[in-house]
C-alpha cells in the first residue's frame, strides 16, 4: 500500500497543473518569508534610528531587549531588578494571553514564581499544556478570571497572593486604568501597566466604556500616559519611563525611588509606534 501510495504521488507531480500548484506554493512561501525578514530588518533599523534619538529623554530605552515580552519591556524590567539585587522573586500578571509572548514569560524561565491571569478559556488551555511543567512544579499558577474592578482585590485575595509581590504587570486593554484605580490589595513594588499612547502627552483621557462590553480593537482602550500617573501617584508610585513602542508604562513604589533617580527625573512619554512592533500590532486574542 505504501509503494501504491508513493506512485500516485509521483504521478501527481508529474502532472503539469499539480506540478504548476506546489511550484506556486513553494514560490509564494519563499516571497512571504522573505517579505517578513524584510520588515524585521526595516523595524530594526528603525528602532535603532529612535533610540538613538531618544536615549537622552528616556534613559530607560538603552536597557530593552525582548525575548518573551512584546516589545522590549522583559530587559527593562531585568534593569530594575537588576538594581533592586531581586534575582529570584514573585509576579502577578493580569492578562497574560497564552504565556507565549508577555512581561513575565521570562522572569519565570529564570526562576521566579508568580501567578497569571486571563480571561480567556483558550488562553489558559494554552498554558496548561505548553507550560505544565511550571505548573507541576508550583512556579506558576494560572487562572481563568474576568478582572474588573469590582472583583479585583476579592480575586488576588483568593489566590493568596503576598499583598508586597515583587511585579505586576497589567494588561487589559479597555479598563486597565479602572482596575489599577480599585486595586488596593496589593502593593507591588514594581508596576508595569499599558497606557494609550495614541493620545498626547499631557492630556487626560480615558476610554468611553458602555456597560460590560470589551475592547473593539480600536483607540478606544485604557487611559493616557497623564491619567495613569494621576491615579499613580495617589498610591504613591513615580513613572521611571516607558518603552519604545509606547505600549506599557514603568513604575517604582516611592519607597524605592532611590534607586531610579536617573530614570525619574528625565521619564517621558513615548507616543504610539504600533508599526515597530514585531507582529501584529497589539491584536486582541
Amino acid at each position: 500500500m505504501k509503494y501504491i501510495n508513493i506512485m500516485i504521488k509521483k504521478l501527481l507531480k508529474s502532472l503539469g497543473p499539480v506540478k504548476w500548484i506546489l511550484n506556486f506554493r513553494r514560490e509564494f512561501a519563499l516571497i512571504r518569508f522573505e517579505t517578513i525578514r524584510q520588515t524585521r530588518i526595516q523595524q530594526a533599523i528603525l528602532k535603532e534610528l529612535l533610540m538613538q534619538n531618544n536615549n537622552d529623554e528616556n534613559p530607560l530605552l538603552k536597557y530593552e531587549h525582548q525575548t518573551f515580552s512584546q516589545n522590549g519591556e522583559d530587559g527593562i524590567i531585568n534593569e530594575i531588578f537588576n538594581r533592586l539585587g531581586i534575582t529570584k522573586g514573585e509576579f502577578i500578571e493580569i492578562g497574560t494571553g497564552d504565556g507565549s509572548e508577555n512581561n513575565t514569560r521570562l522572569l519565570l524561565e529564570l526562576g521566579w514564581k508568580g501567578t497569571w491571569i486571563d480571561g480567556n478559556p483558550n488562553c489558559l488551555n494554552s498554558i496548561y499544556n505548553e507550560l505544565a511543567h511550571f505548573i507541576s512544579s508550583k512556579k506558576l499558577n494560572a487562572q481563568l478570571n474576568f478582572v474588573d474592578s469590582d472583583n479585583i482585590n476579592s480575586i488576588l485575595k483568593n489566590n493568596n497572593i503576598s499583598p508586597d509581590v515583587d511585579l505586576l504587570s497589567l494588561d487589559l486593554d479597555l479598563t486597565t486604568h479602572l482596575v489599577w484605580e480599585a486595586l488596593t490589595y496589593i502593593t507591588p513594588k514594581v508596576l508595569v501597566i499599558e497606557y494609550n499612547g495614541f493620545f498626547p502627552k499631557n492630556t487626560l483621557w480615558q476610554a468611553n466604556i458602555k456597560g460590560n462590553e470589551s475592547w473593539d480593537g480600536s483607540i478606544n482602550m485604557g487611559a493616557s500616559l497623564s491619567t495613569i500617573i494621576k491615579i499613580s501617584e495617589v498610591k504613591n508610585y513615580k513613572l521611571i519611563g516607558t518603552e519604545l513602542s509606547g505600549t506599557n508604562a514603568f513604575f517604582v513604589h516611592q519607597s524605592i525611588q532611590h534607586y531610579f533617580t536617573d530614570f525619574i527625573d528625565v521619564a517621558n512619554h513615548q507616543p504610539a509606534r504600533p508599526y515597530i512592533v514585531n507582529g501584529p500590532a497589539h491584536v486582541r486574542d
